[in-house]
């Protein structure tokens, strides 16, 4: 029995080729003579788009990106540029907020886009869908210690970070970069206060003894019983991503995606999710480490055969191959590590590991937040 085709999104634009304009006829004035560039283009200008004469004409230098995140990054500003927000997302950022930037905050974006670029580059990450809440909360901590930086100036920066994830939710070929904490928590926590305090003050006593009581059980608890197991799948999540960074496209791949996931999109079964807070995401890097493919490959592979809107039906996990040692009550304390869930462990485990030092020197309330980004830099995962 055959099913009808999911009804096309028209908010996510096809897969530009080589030769694609990098901006599309549809939003350039007539009149406007500035020259075009295409997509294979080492520098990108946004003049097609600027009518006014007296405006500073745009353009985007690709030399600024590191080399292992420029086709993920041309993806998502190439759809930035010819595509739109969805009314649903713009309508929660307040009555200012477009589906479509003006091209100078296009530039902006992009701008910011490879500054982040550079920075997850230097911390050894070569894959978007590998910056996850540890890593945004890292980097805001180091963009904003970089230089002098305003309560009103950081907000517009952490809002133009949300914009590369909802364009690459947009793209053809999305990355799958995380949601930025701040876009659900709200960004007054994640950038400096309006009065230029630093927060860093120690001036309240430390915390009661018998409030981090409970809370420094568990930590010591967690890094006792439970740092193996966590140590042991942020490596072995860190061996298949290396694997898959370093495969090539092969019609075995094709084959072993084939053999993995139709049976499972026949029968109903959960599929791989990649476990973030969107929705229907299929796992991308986990299933290509399964097969052999490449994660062009299995993004590919989702498209033809569905695979988006099922998976959003029946997300599935995604299974480490460790062993689970750790016990509760003389139980294993879960059934296995999840791919998507090992960084998180990873930075749980850190922050145990932080209250049990704090709560040596005296821990205060007011320090907690900083001492931990500290921590993170340092020995957090790499």
């Amino acid at each position: 029995m055959t099913t009808a085709p999911a009804e096309a999104d028209s908010y996510i634009l096809p897969l530009p080729s080589p030769d694609t304009s990098v901006v599309l006829p549809q939003w350039i004035s007539r009149g406007n003579t500035h020259p075009n560039a295409r997509y294979r283009d080492p520098v990108w200008p946004l003049a097609p788009l600027i009518d006014n004469p007296s405006k500073e004409l745009e353009a985007l230098h690709w030399r600024n990106c590191p080399a292992p995140l420029l086709a993920q990054l041309k993806m998502a500003t190439w759809t930035m540029i010819n595509g739109q927000l969805r009314p649903t997302f713009v309508k929660r950022r307040g009555v200012s907020a477009r589906t479509r930037g003006s091209a100078s905050e296009m530039g902006e974006n992009g701008r910011e886009w490879m500054r982040l670029a550079r920075w997850l580059h230097k911390q050894g990450i070569t894959d978007l869908a590998d910056c996850t809440e540890d890593q945004w909360r890292a980097y805001v901590a180091h963009r904003w210690d970089t230089g002098s930086m305003s309560h009103e100036s950081a907000k517009r920066v952490c809002s133009r970070l949300t914009d590369l994830w909802a364009f690459d939710q947009l793209s053809a070929l999305p990355a799958g970069i995380s949601r930025p904490p701040w876009d659900i928590e709200g960004d007054e926590d994640f950038v400096p206060a309006a009065d230029g305090s630093s927060g860093q003050e120690n001036s309240t006593e430390p915390i009661d003894p018998q409030v981090l009581g409970p809370l420094l059980v568990w930590a010591i608890r967690l890094v006792e019983d439970f740092a193996d197991d966590i140590l042991a799948a942020w490596s072995e999540k860190d061996r298949l991503t290396d694997k898959v960074n370093a495969t090539e496209s092969t019609p075995e791949g094709i084959a072993a995606l084939t053999e993995l996931l139709l049976p499972q999109v026949r029968s109903g079964a959960p599929l791989p999710s990649n476990g973030t807070r969107q929705p229907g995401a299929l796992a991308l890097t986990y299933i290509a480490a399964l097969t052999g493919a490449t994660r062009q490959q299995v993004s590919k592979f989702g498209s033809r055969h569905g695979l988006t809107e099922a998976v959003a039906h029946r997300p599935g996990p995604c299974p480490l191959h460790v062993p689970v040692t750790g016990r509760i009550n003389g139980r294993p304390w879960r059934e296995h590590i999840d791919f998507y869930e090992a960084a998180e462990l990873m930075r749980h485990l850190g922050t145990a590991a932080l209250i049990i030092c704090l709560y040596l020197t005296g821990m205060r309330p007011q320090e907690n937040g900083a001492e931990l980004h500290l921590m993170q830099h340092s020995a957090g995962p790499k």
